[in-house]
C-alpha cells in the first residue's frame, strides 16, 4: 500500500498521459520510497523495470540489454553490450506501438560503471528516443551535478521525493497517543520501511532494543549500510554525521569538533548533500551560496537517532554492554531528542497549513538566526503582515515568559510590516488535531 504519495502519483500519471515521449527523473535518498512509488505507478501498464546492483561491467550492461531483448522478442542479436550507450542504441532501434514505460532504477549504479552514461542518455534522448512512444523513467539516490541538472531540466520532468508527512505514522501504526506518535516519529521518522519494525505490543524501550540494540536487530547498521551503498571509505562521513547529530550544525563547528580545517570538509559535505542524507538550511531571506550562517541537518529521523545513540556505542553494543547507552537514552530521549523532532514536525505542519495557522498565505516562510545565538523558529510574511513563531516543548506558563523574549529578538529583524506573534506549546500540540 502506497501512503501519502498522491501528489507524486498524479504528476507521473499526467506526464504518462502526454501523447509524446517523456523523460522523467525521480530523486530521493536511499529508503525514502522511490521503488514503492514507481512499482505502484506501473500497475497494469506496459513496462520494462530494470534494477541492478553490484555486478561486473562485463555482465551489467548485457543483463540490462537482455531485459529489452526479452521484452521485444529480439532474436539473433550478436551485439556486445559494454556501455550504457550500447543499451540505448539497442532500444532506439525498436518499434514501439503501445506506449512503453522503461524504468532504470538507481541510475547512480550505472554511473559507477560508465561515467559517460548520463551524457549518452541526454544525447540519445534528443536525437532518437524522444521520437519513440516511451515514458523513460530514471530514479537515483544521488543528485547529479548542477550542470547536468540544468541541462536535464530543459528536456525532462524532475521529481524530488521528500519524507512522508507525520500522519503516515497513524496510518501504519494505528491508535497511538500523541506522545507515542511523537516518540515513534523521533525514533523512526515516517518511512514505511522503518515503521514496519515497530511492535505495538512492546513498550518504547523494548522496541528500541529490538530495532537498534539486539544482536539481530533490524537497523543496527543503518548508517553504515546507507553510506556503504555509495561510498567505500565512510570514516569521515560517519564522523561528520555524528557531529551533526550532536548539534554541531555549522561547518566551522563540525571542523572544530573533528579537529580539521573547514575547507577539508567541503567535498564530504557536498557528497552528503548529493546523497540527500543532509540538508542545508539558511536564515530566511539569505542567499544560500553567500551566507555564512548555513546549517546542516540530518533529514531522516531514524538516521539521526542512529548516529546520535548507536554509532558512538557500536563497540559496546557488539559486546552486549548496554548499560551506558540505555542510561543515555533514558536520560535525554524525551528531553532532548524528542524535543528536537517535535520542533521539526511543528515547522512541517505550519508549512503545510499556512493559511489555517497564520490567517493568510505568506509570500515567504522560514527560520531565522544570527551569529549571536538569537533564533526565531519561524518567520512568515506577506505584503501587510509579518508573523514571528516560537515552538516550545514546555507548557503555557513558560509560553508567557517566552513571549517577551520573542518580542525582543524580533526587534532584530528589520521590517515595517504589522507584527504578529504565535507561540506553539506542548499542550497546544497535545490538545489539538495536529498530527492526526
Amino acid at each position: 500500500m502506497l501512503l501519502n504519495r498522491n501528489t507524486q502519483i498524479n504528476e507521473l500519471e499526467k506526464n504518462y498521459a502526454v501523447p509524446s515521449s517523456k523523460l522523467q527523473f525521480i530523486f530521493g535518498r536511499k529508503y525514502i520510497g522511490k521503488t514503492a512509488l514507481v512499482t505502484h505507478f506501473l500497475k497494469n501498464k506496459n513496462s520494462i523495470f530494470i534494477s541492478l546492483n553490484d555486478m561486473s561491467s562485463n555482465l551489467f550492461f548485457s543483463v540490462i540489454a537482455d531485459e529489452i531483448i526479452n521484452h521485444f522478442g529480439i532474436y539473433n542479436s550478436n551485439q556486445k553490450f559494454t556501455t550504457f550507450e550500447d543499451v540505448l542504441l539497442l532500444l532506439s532501434k525498436q518499434e514501439i506501438e503501445e506506449k512503453l514505460i522503461i524504468v532504470f532504477e538507481d541510475f547512480q549504479n550505472i554511473l559507477k560503471l560508465d561515467k559517460n552514461a548520463l551524457d549518452a542518455l541526454i544525447l540519445y534522448w534528443k536525437k532518437k528516443l524522444s521520437k519513440k512512444n516511451i515514458y523513460f523513467m530514471v530514479t537515483s539516490s544521488i543528485i547529479f551535478k548542477e550542470e547536468y541538472i540544468q541541462s536535464l531540466e530543459k528536456i525532462s520532468s524532475m521529481l524530488y521525493l521528500n519524507s512522508l508527512k507525520f500522519n503516515t505514522i497513524n496510518n501504519i501504526v494505528k491508535n497511538l497517543s500523541k506522545v507515542d506518535q511523537l516518540c515513534l516519529y523521533t525514533l523512526l521518522g515516517t518511512s514505511p520501511k522503518y515503521l514496519k519494525y515497530y511492535n505495538k505490543n512492546m513498550n518504547l524501550a523494548e522496541n528500541i532494543y529490538a530495532i537498534f540494540l539486539s544482536s539481530n536487530s533490524y537497523l543496527s547498521n543503518l548508517g553504515i549500510d546507507i553510506l556503504k551503498a555509495e561510498i567505500q571509505d565512510i570514516g569521515t562521513y560517519c564522523s561528520i554525521l555524528y557531529a551533526i547529530s550532536l548539534g554541531k550544525t555549522k561547518i566551522g563547528d563540525i571542523a572544530t569538533f573533528l579537529n580539521v580545517k573547514s575547507t577539508y570538509l567541503t567535498r564530504y559535505i557536498q557528497k552528503l548533500l548529493d546523497m540527500m542524507i543532509i540538508i542545508k538550511q539558511v536564515p530566511i531571506n539569505s542567499d544560500e551560496k553567500s551566507t555564512k550562517f548555513g546549517r546542516y541537518l540530518i533529514e531522516d529521523n531514524a538516521l539521526k537517532f542512529w548516529f546520535y545513540y548507536i554509532y558512538p556505542n557500536k563497540a559496546a553494543i557488539q559486546k552486549e554492554n548496554l548499560n551506558f547507552i540505555t542510561k543515555k537514552i533514558q536520560e535525554d530521549f524525551m528531553s532532548k531528542t524528542v524535543q528536537s523532532s517535535y520542533k521539526k514536525y511543528i515547522k512541517e505542519y505550519i508549512n503545510n497549513n499556512k493559511r489555517e495557522t497564520l490567517g493568510y498565505e505568506p509570500s515567504n516562510i522560514g527560520s531565522w538566526w544570527d551569529n549571536n545565538g538569537n533564533v526565531i523558529d519561524l518567520i512568515a510574511y506577506d505584503k501587510k503582515t509579518i508573523t514571528f513563531i516560537l515552538i516550545l516543548w514546555q507548557d503555557e506558563d513558560m509560553a508567557k515568559i517566552s513571549y517577551g523574549k520573542l518580542k525582543v529578538i524580533s526587534e532584530k529583524v528589520e521590517t515595517t510590516l504589522q507584527k504578529k506573534y504565535i507561540i506553539v506549546s506542548k499542550n497546544s500540540f497535545l490538545n489539538s488535531n495536529i498530527g492526526l
